[in-house]
């Protein structure tokens, strides 16, 4: 068993430390207090930093008149969705006016060809009964030449018999059958004149018939006015109110025509509007855009620089170019504040390698915002 020393700090001593001093308890509070002092310190300067910053960043916003928001459109964006479903409706309503409007050609083609062959018919009709009238007066003017011949013959005749069959009869040549046989043969020759005028009379009505029935034809052909005093056959008026319904049922198609033309113009620059606009242009051209407000867009044009920063807006560097100002007013959310912004969207080609530029909060067009 080795005797403990006397002194355990006898090593520490020769070595020249010394004796370690345990701290009182008064010591260990005044480095209780500077601990404390310290961290608050170290607290109410990260308070003032970060108000500092925000201060600065809401000035920086406020006074900057280049910042765009990059935005990131999807098909599944409801906005996207909402004016797809327009752009559909509106396109099925154009197809029904093409529609409608191919319908009012068809029948604008079809009732002018129905004139256009009505007149014809009515052309080879007139012709045919104008030959049929002329044919009718030349037979109506020969049977009544014939008929005055003959009746003059017959009445020769007829009286020359009469006077014959009473010599023979007072004679005793022939009885009284033979002269009620002679004058029932006179009676014949006169109903034979009879059915000789009547013939004529028939040849003269249906000429008569015929000069009418032409005269209605070439009042049609001439005009609808001209025919407003000219008296028309049953006839010529059903084929008159054939031609005139399909007059009116022309005037309602090339009214209709006009109408669905200017309905379809008016839809198809609606539809243009629709397509044109800034979410279906990005989500068509696959492209990176960003929000830009109205009090932001002067100086943004075709080819202007775009440029990103790693903190807010210092430290910038250059990420690519302006391509186009999409037409159509858009909203965005104000980088720091909660704010709903109106303003247009620019549609940004990025370099390929800052392809993840288009992530960040916020973006800068035509210059960076400070010289770092």
């Amino acid at each position: 068993m080795t005797a403990q020393p006397a002194n355990k700090w006898a090593v520490f001593e020769k070595l020249g430390l010394g004796k370690p001093t345990i701290p009182s308890a008064q010591q260990a509070s005044k480095w209780l207090v500077s601990a404390y002092r310290l961290l608050g310190f170290l607290i109410l300067t990260i308070i003032v930093i970060v108000l500092v910053g925000y201060i600065v960043s809401q000035v920086f916003f406020y006074m900057s008149k280049s910042w765009a928001v990059p935005m990131q459109i999807t098909t599944s964006d409801e906005k996207v969705v909402s004016m797809q479903a327009q752009v559909g409706e509106q396109q099925n309503a154009r197809d029904r006016l093409a529609d409608e409007l191919n319908q009012a050609e068809r029948a604008i083609v079809a009732q002018q060809m129905f004139q256009g062959e009505f007149v014809k018919a009515i052309k080879g009709d007139l012709a045919g009964r104008r030959a049929a009238l002329q044919k009718m007066k030349s037979l109506a003017s020969t049977a009544a030449g014939t008929r005055a011949a003959i009746a003059n013959q017959n009445r020769a005749y007829s009286s020359a018999a009469r006077k014959r069959m009473q010599q023979e009869y007072a004679a005793g040549l022939i009885d009284r059958t033979g002269m009620l046989s002679g004058n029932f043969q006179l009676a014949q020759i006169s109903g034979s004149n009879l059915s000789l005028a009547e013939k004529q009379a028939e040849y003269e009505t249906r000429a008569a018939e015929l000069e009418a029935t032409a005269r209605s034809l070439d009042a049609i052909l001439e005009s609808a006015e001209s025919a407003g005093d000219t008296a028309l056959s049953y006839e010529v008026l059903q084929i008159k109110q054939q031609y005139e319904a399909s007059r009116l049922e022309l005037a309602k198609a090339v009214e209709t025509r006009n109408t669905l033309k200017s309905s379809l113009a008016r839809q198809d620059k609606l539809l243009a509007a629709l397509k044109g606009s800034a979410y279906l242009r990005a989500i068509e051209d696959k492209a990176t855009v960003a929000f830009v407000p109205y009090g932001n867009t002067e100086g943004v044009g075709t080819g202007a620089s775009v440029y990103a920063c790693k903190l807010t807006m210092v430290f910038c560097y250059h990420v690519g170019e302006v391509i186009e100002l999409l037409p159509g007013e858009v909203s965005g959310r104000h980088p720091s504040r909660d704010k709903s912004l109106r303003g247009q969207f620019v549609e940004i080609k990025l370099d390929e390698e800052n392809a993840d530029a288009g992530e960040t909060d916020v973006l800068y067009i035509g210059g960076k915002p400070f010289i770092l």
